[in-house]
């Protein structure tokens, strides 16, 4: 019997920063830690996530793809050549070809499809979601990262829900808590300072509805001081300056762009809010939560209502409607929660538990034998 370590591939066409890449870098970390070998393959111009911080034990293989039609081939190859024990894939592109490429080749690799958002809201074309209705099935398993993703899948896509895990993203890291302790250089984040901020924080697109968070600022600035940051970039940074411009609100309003690392502005923000129209679970929401900043949400499809359970841990109002969310940044602004309380329910998205229940689904333990049949 070998005594080499499992190997795990992880499939997606991934850009140096974002969310998912976020996730898929702390989850690496974790593996490696439990002595699982991990191979990153990048595919369709694909990108190492976080280079300054990606683990040196992970290997980079680049598929030099273009496309679905040779990214199947390519993927074929690589299977054969570095025979990996699972396979975890990322976004719709990479779970298409991993299962068609293991279809094709009759490989008997585990194929598990990491489905991050939404589907029903992010496969728009009819022929994509029908490709992903036919193919999806094919994998061993699908992990969702929320109830309403996995709901989704169920209800939009048909898919038997014994064949779904729900597992939620891993963002409580021991890096995370040291980050949030590193100061803010700007002077409305000041020790002392004593005008509170807002903070929002996400690609400038029409999916997080930054419009409505300029809109309730608007209102609550007429009878609260407060200032807001929104950090992000996006195509729709021109739309959101102009608005800002007709609110009258630019002297209260700063759009940094994107800022490599937004904890410590989270840390010291005096409230955080998420203004999307939908989300596949709302890594920002846990991340403030995580440092103790007060929370307030659309109570979007999906992930704020499971985050917050409900609304016990920050306000939840409904999408689009900035009267609403005006009124809950005033009322948290009034009366904020406890910031303990919120880092205490913000374990249950610690990285190394979700790292187990990870491996558990892809059927890799070195420690053990494979818990998930």
């Amino acid at each position: 019997m070998s005594d080499a370590p499992p190997l795990l591939a992880i499939l997606a066409p991934l850009k140096q920063w974002g969310g998912i890449e976020r996730n898929l870098v702390d989850l690496c970390r974790e593996f490696v830690a439990r002595g699982v070998g991990v191979e990153f393959l990048l595919t369709r111009g694909g990108q190492v996530p976080y280079p300054h911080e990606f683990p040196p034990e992970v290997r980079i293989v680049d598929l030099q793809t273009r496309g679905k039609l040779d990214a199947v081939p390519r993927f074929i190859r690589y299977l054969r050549a570095s025979r990996p024990q699972a396979v975890l894939t990322a976004k719709d592109h990479a779970a298409k070809v991993a299962v068609l490429a293991r279809i094709l080749a009759r490989h008997d690799v585990r194929v598990v499809v990491k489905v991050t958002n939404t589907l029903s809201q992010t496969l728009r074309r009819g022929g994509k979601r029908r490709a992903a209705k036919w193919l999806y099935p094919y994998a061993d398993r699908i992990i969702a990262i929320s109830e309403g993703v996995r709901d989704d899948l169920i209800s939009k896509f048909h898919f038997p829900p014994e064949k779904i895990r729900l597992i939620y993203n891993p963002v409580v890291t021991p890096a995370l808590l040291r980050r949030s302790a590193i100061a803010v250089d700007h002077p409305w984040f000041r020790p002392g300072a004593q005008v509170p901020v807002i903070l929002g924080a996400g690609r400038l697109s029409a999916s997080k509805d930054f419009a409505t968070l300029l809109e309730a600022f608007a209102i609550v600035r007429r009878e609260h001081p407060a200032r807001l940051v929104i950090l992000g970039e996006g195509p729709e940074r021109r739309a959101l300056e102009s608005k800002v411009a007709a609110l009258d609100i630019a002297g209260d309003v700063l759009l940094p762009g994107y800022v490599q690392d937004p904890i410590p502005w989270m840390a010291g923000a005096s409230l955080f809010v998420l203004s999307s129209r939908y989300e596949g679970l709302g890594n920002v929401l846990i991340e403030a939560m995580a440092v103790g900043t007060p929370l307030v949400s659309t109570d979007c499809p999906s992930g704020p209502a499971e985050i917050l359970e409900g609304g016990r841990h920050g306000a939840l109002v409904p999408v689009g409607d900035p009267c609403a969310l005006a009124r809950a940044i005033r009322d948290t602004l009034d009366a904020p929660p406890n910031g303990a309380a919120l880092r205490e329910a913000a374990q249950r998205f610690r990285s190394d538990r979700i790292a187990e229940e990870y491996l558990d689904v892809l059927g890799l333990h070195p420690r053990g034998a494979p818990r998930d049949a």
